[in-house]
């Protein structure tokens, strides 16, 4: 493949995290006024709201009944699982750290390939697995000072969203990414909606609080679309190790919104997820690239994460 098309989805990528990374950091601070579930409900609301025009625009009619799959519905409920978790993570870690933990989702997709799926992997790339889970314990600091317990519920949502990729290889290849992404936020409309209902008095939104929720949706919405174009537009080997970029943007973003900053031990952790996580992707590079034509789009966090 050129360089322009490969250049254009790494954009795509680098974009689609920054995105994401804003969108989390509208969630947080619409947390601070609302209850968890709550906030998600909403953000889930808007995103419907803004998805189905969308896939009514972009594909065929007769492609709107893929939001029905009982493969995508699958997904989706994982999906939703992994936004509660990460939810209730944002709203008591710092985004950085709790960023880097969810850098750990293509680790833990490798290994539930290997387990469940039966793909190979050489030793190095079992290496590399053992350092992020390494840097995943620096960030986190178990019994240390910087320890945040909620930084747990972002492992939870690490490994909900390796779920979520590994049921997106059952997913025919059909099925549009945009349908998936409006499946996700149609499913969290209930999967939210309900527990809201049992665990949480409804407060009434302000105004600002709407905007935010609002905006977050918006930027999911366009991290979605980029993230498709992204797989699209370049070869997988050349766009995923931007993937990583998300902790980039979530220092940056935490720093600036949040005045937040990891300690040395966090810093070190972190450094450590991203090596390993582009290393596993520049080493396993045939696995990756035969797995994407079997989903023919970007499931990721986004997607990954996302969130």
């Amino acid at each position: 493949m050129k360089a322009g098309p490969n250049f254009a989805g790494i954009a795509a990528m680098v974009v689609a995290n920054l995105a994401l990374t804003i969108n989390n950091a509208l969630v947080k601070l619409a947390l601070l006024h609302l209850p968890p579930l709550e906030t998600m409900f909403l953000r889930a609301g808007v995103a419907v709201l803004l998805g189905v025009p969308l896939l009514a625009l972009m594909v065929s009619p007769r492609n709107l009944r893929d939001v029905l799959d009982p493969r995508v519905l699958m997904r989706s409920a994982v999906e939703c699982g992994a936004s509660i978790a990460f939810v209730f993570a944002v709203a008591n870690a710092p985004l950085a750290d709790l960023t880097a933990i969810l850098q750990l989702t293509p680790v833990f997709v490798l290994l539930g390939a290997v387990v469940f799926f039966r793909d190979r992997v050489g030793p190095t790339a079992y290496a590399f697995v053992a350092l992020a889970l390494l840097g995943a314990m620096l960030v986190a600091q178990p019994g240390g000072a910087g320890w945040q317990p909620y930084i747990v519920f972002g492992f939870v949502s690490a490994l909900l969203s390796a779920g979520r990729d590994l049921l997106g290889r059952r997913v025919h290849s059909g099925v549009p990414a945009l349908a998936v992404a409006v499946a996700v936020s149609a499913v969290s409309l209930v999967g939210m909606g309900v527990p809201m209902l049992l665990l949480e008095q409804w407060v009434v939104p302000a105004p600002t609080d709407l905007l935010l929720i609002a905006g977050a949706a918006a930027l999911l919405t366009l991290a979605q679309l980029l993230l498709f174009m992204a797989f699209r537009l370049a070869e997988t080997r050349a766009v995923l190790p931007f993937f990583y970029t998300g902790t980039l943007w979530s220092l940056l973003v935490g720093a600036v919104v949040f005045n937040a900053l990891p300690n040395w031990l966090g810093f070190v952790g972190m450094g450590l997820i991203l090596i390993s996580g582009i290393a596993v992707v520049v080493v396993e590079r045939r696995p990756a690239r035969q797995a994407m034509p079997e989903t023919d789009r970007p499931i990721k966090r986004f997607d990954w994460p996302r969130r």
